[in-house]
């Protein structure tokens, strides 16, 4: 049963992409017929309005048209179609004898033939801009798979390390006092739940970031709801107290509510483990513009000023001092993940009064955006 149903899901899968290729197959088509279109009767309106009928400059505006149709179509079949197209009908319609082919007249051979050179060259270029870029993005996603797998062996050796230990000495060691059990099961249980973090936040960033993956379904949420779901998770374990400040207005963002509360939930660990000294955490919402704004804010000792032009990246295995166990270099990775491909931003920086801050802007209206790390 279990190998029938992966059949299906492979067969499904080929079916999805040979029907998204015939839609983009469409989609090109649709496109390019509609900028030919468009340029050709914005060139015969143009035609019009001159007394003189001069066309000499039919030629740059198809020019336009290749390029555009390079730029919004897949490949070279629709750019160099549209230089093939453009260029006869600079001859048929646009060159005297109007409405005739004027193949024969002295000297046009050589113009037909520098004008296909230049529209196919500029077709192709742009095609060539496009693909290059997606290549870039690529390897910028495999870049940051790679930092992130790095990050995931140094995060997840040391918590390992920890249960092992805990469980050997528990084994071993018969003379053991209740109180020296409890210390030791605690500490492995505290590993084993950061072990768990580490792999949700490795799942969120491969369920975004692949290239594989399915595109992020966005649904209108209430973001107070997200906020007071994320905080009462965090406050199940008697860490810090958290202060939420909300408005009067309710504020609906489109977004995949489960990685929201992710990211929330992350920044109020960070506080929480971070914060040496902090007595409090305060999360707020309002609204900026079109922008829902959650801030979370604590009044312990900040961040190192040297951790900050890097506190994204999660090539950087960098710790806060007098905390070698675990760093945050990989759940602020992902909090920037998934807020990009929530179209929004984050940002991290010191409070003047004392303590670190964290800023999280979400679009209150849909947006393309492509998932990408």
């Amino acid at each position: 049963m279990n190998l029938f149903h992966i059949y299906r899901k492979k067969e499904d899968a080929k079916q999805g992409e040979k029907s998204n290729k015939a839609i983009y197959f469409i989609k090109d088509v649709l496109v390019t017929v509609i900028l030919f279109a468009v340029t050709a009767m914005l060139c015969l309106f143009l035609r019009s309005l001159d007394p003189h009928n001069d066309t000499s400059y039919v030629a740059v505006i198809f020019f336009m048209d290749v390029f555009l149709t390079a730029l919004f179509t897949e490949g070279y079949f629709f750019g160099i179609i549209a230089a093939v197209a453009g260029v006869l009908a600079v001859d048929y319609v646009f060159t005297f004898p109007y409405w005739q082919i004027s193949f024969t007249l002295a000297g046009f051979p050589l113009t037909f033939l520098v004008m296909m050179t230049i529209s196919i060259v500029t077709g192709m270029l742009t095609t060539r801009v496009k693909q290059y870029e997606v290549l870039r993005r690529e390897a910028e996603r495999e870049k940051i798979h790679a930092n992130l797998l790095r990050a995931v062996s140094h995060d997840i050796r040391t918590p390992l390390t920890g249960i092992v230990g805990a469980t050997e000495t528990l084994m071993e060691e018969k003379g053991l006092s209740e109180e020296e059990r409890e210390m030791l099961l605690q500490n492995a249980n505290e590993d084993a739940r950061w072990l768990i973090r580490v792999v949700e936040n490795l799942l969120s960033v491969t369920r975004i970031g692949s290239q594989n993956a399915s595109p992020l379904i966005k649904a209108p949420g209430i973001a107070e709801e997200v906020i007071e779901s994320a905080v009462a998770k965090f406050s199940r374990k008697p860490t810090l107290p958290v202060e939420v400040q909300l408005p009067d207005e309710v504020l609906v963002v489109p977004m995949d509510e489960v990685l929201v509360e992710q990211v929330l939930l992350n920044l109020l660990e960070n506080a929480a483990r971070h914060g040496k000294t902090a007595t409090k955490v305060t999360v707020s919402l309002e609204r900026k513009r079109e922008n829902a704004v959650i801030t979370i804010c604590d009044d312990g000792k900040g961040i190192d000023p040297h951790l900050l032009p890097k506190l994204f990246d999660s090539s950087t295995h960098q710790t806060q001092q007098g905390d070698t166990k675990r760093n945050m270099g990989i759940g602020l990775s992902v909090c920037r993940t998934i807020v990009q491909a929530h179209g929004g931003t984050i940002r991290g920086e010191n409070r003047p009064e004392g303590g670190a801050q964290f800023t999280i802007e979400l679009p209150m209206e849909e947006k393309n955006n492509e998932s990408e790390g």
